[in-house]
């Protein structure tokens, strides 16, 4: 698993991209991004879990989440991916909440189905903004701004009506920060107690709003992004058990075994093993 630094121009973006079938490494983010399914079908990989595309059909993908895609065989598919930070909402009254469905942890799923009238929507929308990009009309970034919020209000709008999100409350923007660099320095030590301070919070408001965000405490989320990594690399490396266990951000062996055998219920030998019959 690699960390992508998106370094984007503004605090939003419109790209029209294409992809094969060919193998790659999954990879996470700290920008939220939202995947519009424009031709040939493809797999969306979310950590362990795969769903399947086809045109028309929206993707969520949360800011610190494994995710890859891959197009059919010998079939490249066409998406067009809509990036954007928590910063581009900040001065729209309300707009913080439409991040809702990126970071709530009530278990919405990623996928829009592309017969619903919001999936409908979000695709014409992304069309027409990436469409001022390419035949480069007047204020067509200030077009592309007004349909990322009609994007987002109408992701919001299958939030809501998939499970009442109304009640929820986001956590403050700087627990959003505290998780851009635990994503950057992952590989690294972490101290904890230096991640509330950070956030300028008592510990114990850090660790509630923190796992409020993510489902997770702190320690809980930082070995989980380091279990990922270690799984990737299982699949995709011949590393050793031990250089992959280290270059995760693990400091011991011993740890890291035991850590993985209660993540995924196997060794890591078994689960490389298993990988490896799969493909």
């Amino acid at each position: 698993m690699y960390v992508e630094h998106l370094r984007l121009q503004r605090s939003f973006a419109f790209c029209r991209v294409w992809g094969s079938h060919e193998e790659h490494d999954l990879h996470v983010h700290d920008c939220l991004e939202i995947g519009v399914v424009l031709h040939n079908e493809l797999e969306y990989r979310f950590n362990e879990h795969t769903y399947h595309g086809k045109p028309g059909d929206v993707f969520l993908c949360r800011p610190f989440e494994p995710h890859w895609s891959f197009a059919q065989h010998n079939q490249h598919f066409e998406c067009i991916l809509i990036l954007f930070t928590p910063a581009a909402l900040r001065k729209i009254p309300d707009g913080i909440q439409l991040l809702k469905p990126f970071y709530t942890t009530q278990g919405i799923q990623p996928l829009i189905p592309s017969n619903t009238t919001y999936a409908k929507a979000i695709k014409q929308a992304a069309i027409s903004a990436i469409e001022c990009q390419e035949k480069e009309k007047d204020l067509w970034v200030t077009s592309q701004y007004m349909h990322l919020i009609n994007i987002l209000l109408q992701v919001n709008q299958f939030a809501k009506e998939s499970q009442f999100l109304d009640k929820w409350e986001l956590p403050s923007l700087e627990i959003f920060e505290v998780i851009g660099y635990m994503l950057e320095n992952y590989q690294k030590p972490i101290n904890i107690e230096s991640l509330s301070r950070q956030a300028e919070m008592g510990r114990t408001m850090f660790f509630r709003e923190f796992r409020r965000l993510t489902g997770l405490s702190p320690n809980e989320f930082l070995n989980t992004l380091r279990l990922q990594s270690a799984m990737d690399l299982l699949r995709s490396t011949k590393k050793s058990i031990i250089d992959l266990a280290y270059t995760s951000g693990f400091q011991s062996l011993s740890t890291f075994n035991k850590h993985f055998k209660r993540y995924t219920g196997r060794s890591p030998r078994e689960y490389r093993q298993m990988t490896n019959q799969i493909s």
